[in-house]
């Protein structure tokens, strides 16, 4: 039953795609063409996808060099009948010309269980840019950058699960055009969220949450190697997470609520531009949970009432969006964005020889 699962989710999508789609599952008995990440993608050409099956087994660690390919896996939580993961035991991107031939690749509906490091110090690499990071889970560090990286431009993290992680600049690499987008940030790595973005010109930081089961969390690093400034920061909540390390950069429409600093916007050269409340409630659905740092992806984070309803820069609640149409709405942030079996049943068990097999699929969509 697995095997004609795959089958059939592999090949209505094929029909949709216009480059080579290649299926990867570490379970024996099961239906793909490679048992491993890497396998897929050294056969791969650029412009290719690579679905990843759930499995209750971690895949390795894979290394994407000079290769534009989009890899998907069904979510962090996925809305199956089977509803397994596909966790990864980390992945290295990186370009060795300044072509950048990884340069455009796409990441869905990944849990990342390893370091993601992005254009590494080995000799001869060049900046990666223009990746899409979109319902991941991340349950340690992505390293953005290195030493040996001059700029890196045009990032979207959107409708990610950072859980015990953060995104890793470096003090040396300059960052533009950067959208950190519709993610629950909760707990972080040494201490920090999102640090070492200091040279940078247009990063958003939007429509996020920063929530922590510790006494409190510093979001934005300190100093002058992993403190991060000029960034624009909107649309917030900031539940025990503390922003006040932040440094010249624009506040508007956030949220602070039980932080060491409630009014980060006033400080450290930052800008007030309005529309900021200082250490109320915003009364998620699901407020005890949050306030004491559950962690659960699937916790009600919507804003029925409250300072937050409605008090965005955009006319929306502050915190994660829950658009109606479009691709940003946490409610499926939990699947990735492709057609998927949700259910199958064979309703002719018995089944005589050059006799026909009925089945009955179900099949959902997470735009």
């Amino acid at each position: 039953m697995r095997n004609l699962l795959l089958l059939l989710l592999v090949s209505g999508l094929q029909l949709q795609a216009m480059a080579t789609v290649h299926t990867v599952s570490n379970l024996p008995g099961t239906l793909a063409q490679f048992n491993t990440i890497q396998d897929a993608v050294n056969a791969a050409a650029s412009g290719d996808s690579i679905y990843v099956q759930g499995s209750p087994v971690l895949y390795a660690g894979f290394s994407l060099t000079d290769k534009k390919l989009a890899i998907f896996g069904p979510g962090f939580a996925p809305q199956q009948e089977i509803s397994l993961t596909a966790r990864v035991n980390g992945a290295t991107i990186r370009n060795t010309s300044a072509a950048g031939s990884s340069n455009g690749s796409e990441f869905h509906g990944l849990l990342f269980a390893g370091v993601v490091t992005i254009a590494d110090n080995m000799v001869g690499n060049e900046a990666v840019n223009n990746l899409s990071f979109i319902r991941c889970q991340f349950n340690t560090v992505v390293n953005v950058g290195s030493a040996a990286i001059g700029s890196m431009t045009n990032y979207l993290f959107e409708s990610n699960y950072f859980n015990n992680s953060g995104l890793q600049g470096s003090s040396s690499t300059s960052y533009s055009n950067f959208i950190i987008r519709n993610n629950v940030f909760r707990n972080a790595l040494n201490s920090r969220v999102i640090s070492s973005f200091l040279n940078v010109v247009n990063v958003l930081v939007d429509h996020n949450l920063f929530y922590t089961s510790n006494s409190s969390l510093n979001v934005f690093g300190v100093g002058n190697v992993s403190g991060c400034s000029f960034l624009t920061v909107t649309n917030n909540i900031f539940v025990k997470s503390d922003a006040s390390t932040l440094v010249s950069s624009t506040f508007n429409n956030n949220i602070t609520f039980n932080t060491p600093n409630n009014t980060p916007w006033g400080i450290n050269n930052n800008a007030d531009g309005g529309g900021n409340v200082a250490n109320q409630d915003p009364q998620l659905g699901d407020a005890t949970a949050v306030n004491s740092g559950t962690d659960n992806p699937l916790l009600n984070f919507k804003i029925a009432a409250g300072p937050a309803n409605n008090a965005g820069s955009d006319g929306k609640d502050m915190g994660l969006l829950f658009d109606e149409t479009g691709s940003a709405n946490w409610d499926n942030a939990r699947n990735a964005r492709l057609p998927r079996v949700s259910r199958m049943n064979i309703t002719t068990p018995t089944v005589a020889p050059g006799g026909s097999l009925q089945v009955n699929l179900e099949a959902k969509v997470s735009n």
